[in-house]
């Protein structure tokens, strides 16, 4: 095997690859490469994966020998990266070597059997949809933030996607509160929700803040794929029961607050400078045209503020993290926000008063 490749697309391509492959598995060391193929109409393709995601992308080079060779994706990346933007020439060697060199630099890689490298989801057959990228980015963008990050509770480390072929939900929560976002998707139909793992779907974001335009998209009974232009990204899907999401969310409230978003944020921000470390909690308290917020920590003092709103119901005391209110808040691009409330010890529910279809459910605390 032996090919040249521009170093900039080749740094490109590795840069991804090294996201998906699983550098820390000591059961399948092949999981820790990328398996490199060239083929006769002068492509290169590109995959790694850690048995959960897999990616590919073919890219154009000036193939002299077809053939393949795997080598650890980090190691080529870090020896890619401090070449100098020129054509680089590869040439597999005995033993599963390869050789690159540019100009008077050379290096000699390690490798291993190409043909351990496992059997990728094959996306032949597969219905492709046609959606715009940004989209599906966006559906990620404002929910993510709300996945759980405990990898022991697995129905709640994805996010939930619905989509009806002309409507694209996403839902996630870590079980303190819960993000729902919709926005008109002519997606794929699916009969129920499917739960994309939390690195799934960060992986299918970085994939699409690379592409501009529309991609394909497509759901099998196991993996949602991803297509945009070469590259083509796998991500195998949570096979548990997302819990009934729309029982968590209040169908009426008692009390409901208007506020200026980006006031609300700032005064939440120098809350939680003083707030205790672990919990973040501040104190909301409700009066007629008033929201103050106080945060008070024995290590470091107390923080007091007003904010001027408009309020509807009864006065009420209740404590939240203030993190999960601010990243709510910031996920809604709009000028006013409504946050609704029953009880103290029931949760708030936040969302525009106009704007994105998006609202966010924040459990209290105790204060």
């Amino acid at each position: 095997m032996e090919f040249e490749i521009d170093q900039a697309r080749f740094l490109s391509a590795l840069a991804l690859a090294q996201t998906v492959a699983d550098k820390r598995s000591n059961n399948m060391p092949i999981l820790a490469n990328v398996l490199l193929r060239t083929t006769k109409d002068n492509r290169l393709v590109c995959s790694a994966t850690d048995m959960m995601i897999s990616i590919t992308e073919s890219i154009p080079v000036e193939v002299k020998t077809p053939g393949a060779l795997t080598l650890g994706v980090r190691s080529l990346h870090n020896v890619v990266r401090t070449l100098p933007n020129k054509p680089i020439r590869v040439k597999s060697a005995e033993n599963h070597w390869a050789e690159l060199s540019v100009a008077r630099s050379s290096f000699k890689l390690m490798g291993q059997v190409h043909t351990d490298f496992p059997e990728l989801p094959d996306p032949k057959g597969q219905k492709f949809i046609t959606i715009p990228g940004h989209a599906f980015t966006d559906l990620i963008q404002r929910t993510q933030f709300s996945v759980s990050t405990d990898e022991a509770r697995v129905n709640l480390n994805g996010v939930l996607f619905e989509c009806d072929g002309a409507t694209g939900t996403m839902v996630s929560t870590d079980g303190h509160r819960l993000t729902k976002y919709s926005l008109p998707l002519a997606g794929p139909k699916l009969d129920r929700g499917i739960i994309i793992p939390r690195k799934g779907m960060l992986e299918i974001k970085r994939v699409l803040d690379r592409v501009q335009g529309e991609v394909g998209l497509a759901v099998d009974g196991q993996h949602i794929f991803v297509q945009a232009a070469d590259l083509t990204l796998s991500v195998k899907l949570n096979n548990v029961v997302f819990p009934p999401y729309e029982k968590v969310i209040p169908g009426e409230h008692k009390r409901r607050v208007t506020a200026l978003r980006d006031e609300l944020v700032d005064a939440l921000k120098r809350a939680e400078v003083m707030a205790p470390e672990k919990t973040a909690t501040v104190r909301v308290q409700l009066d007629k045209g008033t929201l103050h917020l106080t945060a008070d920590n024995p290590d470091l003092g107390v923080a007091h503020q007003e904010l001027e709103i408009d309020f509807e119901g009864e006065p009420l005391v209740a404590g939240f993290n203030a993190r999960y209110l601010i990243e709510v808040l910031e996920a809604i691009d709009a000028k006013q926000v409504h946050l609704d409330f029953q009880g103290e010890l029931d949760p708030c529910v936040v969302r525009p008063v106009d704007g994105v279809d998006l609202l966010g459910v924040v459990m209290p605390m105790r204060i």
